[in-house]
């Protein structure tokens, strides 16, 4: 009798065990997400977030962007001066906790600003560009204030560099960028460091090597050799073209120099 009344208490307490164990369970079930829940951010809140992300990025100086979010979705819109403060503006909502998606309204409005005008800013801003060197080639095509950048850089960071900074430009609607990247190659290295030497130690060509930007650029594609640029006449163009076919091993050369006007 004993016995038996020993081994009903043991499964007593195995069932206010299991019992407090499952109320546990339940307890944290209904817990848990309400501590989820209140970490996130309400309407108002990401509005503020964007808005201030908007400020910082200095998107306010160039146009006037308006915010509305609904369900963690953010829609822009309002009216910048350039393709570039766009982007810009779409980037800061992304970082924003708690959007999810971001939809973009924004215009674009060219101001009055000529394709001229914005073809003239472009190559400024190209030759002013720190890291452009005569190893890379830049061309610039306006299709009304849509612009498209072409050419090629040796170096990646290069080509997004170059891209942000003509998206920047006033008056620019759009931008494609069709910059090619030329692949890593210590041959090709080799074939423009000695192309370099060979044309600007050249007598002939003392007062281009000494130009803040000197004229001509030696573009090397895994063996092929173009020379691009302006120089002051046919003879300098020749004369270019034959120091860079005695000055290293490569597979072709092309000589695209033009004469100036």
């Amino acid at each position: 009798m004993k016995k038996e009344e020993g081994f009903k208490k043991q499964i007593f307490q195995k069932l206010l065990s299991v019992g407090a164990s499952v109320a546990l369970i339940s307890l944290l079930f209904f817990v848990v997400p309400a501590a989820g829940l209140a970490d996130v951010p309400s309407t108002a809140q990401i509005t503020a977030g964007i808005e201030s992300h908007l400020y910082h990025a200095g998107i306010y100086k160039q146009g006037h962007v308006n915010v509305q979010v609904k369900n963690g979705v953010a829609t822009l819109t309002g009216t910048v001066d350039s393709y570039g403060e766009m982007l810009r503006a779409v980037r800061a909502a992304r970082h924003e906790r708690g959007v999810r998606r971001v939809v973009d309204n924004i215009a674009v409005s060219p101001s009055g600003v000529t394709p001229l005008k914005i073809l003239n800013r472009a190559r400024y801003d190209v030759l002013t560009y720190p890291y452009y060197t005569i190893f890379d080639h830049i061309t610039l095509r306006a299709e009304g204030n849509r612009m498209i950048v072409g050419g090629q850089v040796t170096q990646p960071f290069e080509k997004s560099d170059l891209g942000n900074i003509l998206a920047g430009i006033k008056g620019v609607t759009y931008l494609q960028n069709n910059i090619k990247v030329l692949p890593v190659s210590l041959f090709d290295d080799h074939i423009r460091e000695e192309i370099a030497e060979r044309i600007y130690g050249d007598p002939l060509f003392v007062n281009y090597a000494n130009q803040a930007n000197p004229p001509i650029h030696i573009i090397v594609d895994n063996g092929q050799v173009t020379l691009y640029g302006v120089v002051n006449s046919q003879v300098d163009r020749q004369q270019a073209a034959m120091d860079a076919r005695f000055a290293a091993t490569y597979f072709g050369l092309k000589n695209d120099l033009r004469v100036g006007a």
